[in-house]
C-alpha cells in the first residue's frame, strides 16, 4: 500500500481545485480560518471517498442496507483505504473512550478475537486449546491405528506376538510442576481406587511410601487405565467404551486434563478446559468480554482498563503497558497479532 494519501483536483463546496499529499500512518492536522475548506476537505472529500469506495466492494445485497455516499468532487485519489469519522463537535473527558469505543467498531474487534482468536499461555507462550471428550477419544483411536500400522512391516508371527504387548496408557496430570509433598492426595487416589501413578517420571505403586522433596517441584500422573492395542482389534465396542470411560474419569480427577501416552512411550497432554497442558496455567472463557477494558473480567487489575498509572496521567500502566487489558486477553491473537487496547 502507498506511504501516502494523493487528492489532485478536489473541488468539493468551496475548495478551489486542491491537491495535496497526505502521509499515511501519522497524525496529520488541517488549520485555517472558519470557511476555509477544512471539513470539506476531511470529511466531505477525503472520507466520503473512502467510505464510498469501501461500500462498493460490498456485494449488492449489504449496500441495500447501507447508506449511500455521494462521490465526492474530485479528480483523483490514491492511497486511501477505508475510513472512519468522527464527528469534530463529539468531545469526551472521561479518560476510558478512545478512537475504538466512541466509533464503535472495538464492539466488533471484541467479537472477532473472541471467535477466532488463538489463546497462548502467558507463562509458557504455547497455544492453549481445548478439547471435547469425543475428540480425545479420536486421538486414542489415532494412536492405535498408528501403532498396528507400524506393526504390519513385520511378519505375521511377530505382529502378533508385538501388538499383544502394545498397550496405551490413560492417566490423570493431577500436579503439574507444583512443589509439595502429597501425601494426602496419594492416599486419596488409593482410596479411590487407584493402584499406580507416575511421579516424576517414575512409575510407583501407590501402596508404598512415595517420599518427595517438599520445597521441589513434581509432576505427578495417576495412571487411570492401560489398554492393549491388540484389544481395540478384537473388541472394538468394549475398548471404545472402556477409553471413554477411563477418559471421563482422568479429566475429572486432574480438574480438565488428561495424558495419552503411546506404545513407545510417546505422551500428549490434552486439556478439556483452556488450560496450560504444560505448566497448568487456568486461561479464563474466551469470550467478548475478556477484551473489553469497562468490565472487571477483561480489565487490568492494576490499572483498573484505564491504561496509565493515574486517572487523568499520561504515563502508561506498568502491568499492561497501556494496553488496558488482562495478560489473558493480551496473549490472544490472530496470527501474531495481539488484541487492540481500544484504539
Amino acid at each position: 500500500m502507498d506511504d501516502k494519501i494523493i487528492i489532485k483536483g478536489a473541488r468539493t463546496h468551496n475548495l478551489k481545485n486542491v491537491s495535496v499529499e497526505i502521509p499515511r500512518g501519522k497524525m496529520v492536522v488541517f488549520t485555517g480560518l472558519s470557511g476555509s475548506g477544512k471539513s470539506s476537505l476531511a470529511f466531505d472529500t477525503i472520507f466520503a471517498e473512502g467510505q464510498r469506495k469501501y461500500v462498493e466492494s460490498l456485494s449488492a445485497y449489504a449496500r441495500q442496507f447501507l447508506r449511500q455516499m455521494q462521490k465526492p468532487d474530485v479528480d483523483e485519489i490514491t492511497g486511501l483505504s477505508p475510513a472512519i469519522s468522527i464527528d469534530q463537535k463529539s468531545r469526551s473527558n472521561n479518560p476510558r473512550s478512545t478512537v475504538a469505543t466512541i466509533t464503535e467498531i472495538y464492539d466488533y474487534l471484541r467479537v472477532l478475537y473472541a471467535r477466532i482468536g488463538h489463546p497462548h499461555c502467558p507463562t509458557c507462550g504455547r497455544e492453549v486449546k481445548k478439547q471435547t471428550n469425543e475428540e480425545i477419544l479420536e486421538k486414542v483411536l489415532e494412536i492405535v491405528e498408528e501403532a498396528s500400522k507400524n506393526k504390519k512391516t513385520a511378519g505375521k508371527k511377530k505382529l502378533t506376538a508385538a501388538v499383544s504387548k502394545e498397550k496405551v496408557r490413560i492417566s490423570a496430570p493431577v500436579v503439574v510442576g507444583r512443589k509439595g509433598e502429597y501425601y494426602q492426595m496419594l492416599y486419596d487416589m488409593l482410596n479411590k481406587g487407584f493402584e499406580r501413578a507416575v511421579v516424576d517420571g517414575e512409575e510407583k505403586s501407590l501402596r508404598e511410601r512415595i517420599v518427595m522433596g517438599k520445597n521441589d517441584r513434581h509432576d505427578i500422573d495417576i495412571i487411570v487405565d492401560e489398554i492393549f492395542v491388540s484389544e481395540f482389534n478384537d473388541d472394538v465396542k468394549g475398548s471404545l467404551e472402556r477409553a471413554s470411560e477411563a477418559i471421563e474419569r482422568a479429566l475429572a480427577e486432574s480438574d480438565g486434563l488428561v495424558r495419552i501416552t503411546d506404545p513407545d512411550g510417546t505422551s500428549h497432554i490434552i486439556s478439556a478446559k483452556f488450560m496450560c497442558a504444560y505448566d497448568g496455567f487456568s486461561f479464563p472463557e474466551v469470550e467478548p468480554r475478556l477484551f473489553s477494558f469497562n468490565s472487571p473480567y477483561g480489565a487490568c487489575p492494576e490499572c483498573k482498563g484505564l491504561g496509565s498509572k493515574y486517572f487523568f496521567g499520561d504515563e502508561p500502566c506498568d502491568a499492561c503497558g497501556g494496553a488496558r487489558l488482562r495478560p489473558e486477553a493480551l496473549n490472544v491473537f490472530m496470527g501474531k497479532v495481539t488484541p487492540p487496547a481500544g484504539g
